[in-house]
């Protein structure tokens, strides 16, 4: 009763926004906007054709009031080392909210770090990789995009290293939001001068880099006969010789893997993937 009662309200929302949107803008355009918003907690953010322009404050008080949401944002683009996003708000005053996905609280800054919708697939799946108590090194932690369904739902100790202190300071709301302070250390610290006295059993590697050094370190922090979760972004031309690329960059510690699988997430930008190749280093 619940569920349907939901999806009932969320219907009248959509409903009520069609409505709204089609006194200015054709039905085929509505369905371009449409597959443009995303939701992150109270905040929409819009991709708005460029032909739409000019009604972008039409548009964004259609979503505003439709959703009843704190802010409508237009998406811009993502910039520098630490991946910052650039939104504009079109109505509405703030960049700060809290996202709910797979039963685990996420608060974004929007005007300082990103989050993007297109990974949840593979924030579920990181909430069923890991067993009880394994030790885990979050390379690139961010805001616990992954440490958050490692430490909850598979009961791991994660060392999650973040080099932005403004991911960081959002890494230790999120670990308190989710009660997981007995479970994830978070260290505000670039990951190559990270130096545990331990070795880990997995290790998330969520950065993309084609610079071997982080590789290297990985290998350095890794037991035998652990788990690299290593992403990236692969053009489809040359994505038959990812895996050796990866021998190779191995092969300079001595070391070996053994493939464990190989996923496409999401398109990245045309004729280019984000992947992550799942292996055991031995």
């Amino acid at each position: 009763m619940y569920f349907g009662l939901m999806f009932y309200v969320e219907d009248r929302k959509i409903k009520k926004l069609r409505e709204q949107l089609m006194t200015k803008i054709s039905g085929d355009d509505i369905k371009k906007i449409m597959k443009g918003y995303e939701q992150l907690g109270d905040i929409i953010i819009l991709v708005i054709p460029e032909e739409y322009k000019q009604l972008k404050d039409f548009i964004g008080r259609c979503f505003y009031e439709s959703f009843k949401c704190k802010a409508v944002l237009e998406k811009g683009l993502v910039s520098g080392e630490f991946r910052i996003p650039h939104y504009q708000i079109i109505i509405g005053d703030s960049f700060v909210t809290i996202h709910k996905e797979n039963g685990i609280l996420y608060k974004i800054d929007l005007s300082k770090v990103m989050f993007s919708s297109g990974n949840i697939a593979e924030r579920i799946r990181m909430a069923h990789i890991s067993a009880p108590d394994e030790v885990v090194i979050d390379m690139f932690s961010g805001i616990g995009y992954f440490t958050l369904p490692i430490a909850k739902y598979g009961k791991s100790k994660v060392w999650a290293l973040e080099k932005n202190p403004n991911s960081y300071d959002l890494l230790l709301d999120n670990i308190a939001l989710n009660n997981l302070e007995g479970r994830v250390t978070a260290v505000n610290t670039d990951c190559l001068d990270f130096n545990p006295n331990f070795k880990a059993d997995r290790i998330i590697m969520g950065y993309f880099s084609d610079d071997e050094k982080f590789l290297l370190k990985a290998l350095d922090m890794i037991k035998d006969g652990g788990i690299i979760h290593y992403h990236n972004t692969v053009p489809e031309k040359v994505e038959l010789n990812f895996k050796s690329h990866i021998e190779k960059i191995l092969s300079k510690k001595g070391k070996h893997l053994e493939s464990i699988s190989y996923r496409k997430i999401k398109k990245y930008s045309p004729g280019v993937w984000h992947v992550v190749f799942d292996f055991k280093v031995i």
